[in-house]
């Protein structure tokens, strides 16, 4: 991955502040920052859901500010990121065969195992905790270029082995990341560290 593999640089006025935010970084970025600060906000802006008033959105020397969600390359999961009435392995490889890719079983069956994807059923009926697993190998095996994770992973009792272990998959694959995250204890696996507060970015490192 190139030094900037992402440039984000917008805008956007919201009801008690207005989002000003931005970063030219590569690899793995955490943002942290309290409820209501605009985390969540700013994602769905970069995913394409909000449109800046102004501003750009890069991906690996590709303008998607004005790309619709589907067209961007990117993932964006969020706790409620599943669709309940399918069964975990028919759901892990949804996004790959939309986007007509195809895996090997074996490589499937590792990237359950490291993700401790090692349980079956109605995808609906799992535990809080195993639905952001499947969700976020989902999200992994349709390969986009940037993968975000909106509170994605509070539910996993083990989330800093799981993202260390998401981390290492992510960067062998070539995968841009952002997460954010309230706990401040799993900020230090990321390459940067932002903290967001009324919409404005500060970099920590």
């Amino acid at each position: 991955m190139s030094e900037e593999d992402l440039i984000i640089e917008v805008s956007k006025g919201l009801r008690d502040f207005a989002i000003n935010a931005s970063m030219k970084e590569s690899g793995v970025i955490c943002i942290t920052g309290p409820n209501g600060s605009g985390k969540t906000t700013f994602l769905d802006i970069i995913a394409g859901l909000v449109r800046p008033e102004k501003g750009r959105i890069v991906v690996r020397g590709r303008d998607v500010t004005l790309l619709p969600p589907e067209k961007r390359g990117i993932a964006l999961v969020t706790p409620e990121s599943y669709i309940p009435h399918l069964d975990v392995d028919t759901h892990i490889i949804k996004g790959a065969r939309f986007r007509g890719i195809r895996y090997n079983p074996e490589i499937i069956n590792k990237y359950k195992e490291l993700l401790g994807v090692t349980f079956s059923g109605k995808v609906g009926s799992l535990s809080l905790g195993q639905k952001e697993r499947v969700a976020i190998l989902t999200a992994i095996l349709s390969s986009p270029l940037l993968l975000l994770l909106d509170e994605a992973i509070s539910n996993i009792s083990d989330r800093e082995d799981f993202l260390k272990k998401l981390i290492e998959i992510v960067k062998n694959k070539g995968i841009s990341m952002i997460y954010v995250t309230q706990d401040e204890d799993i900020a230090s696996v990321a390459d940067h560290h932002y903290v967001m507060q009324n919409g404005s970015l500060m970099k920590r490192y």
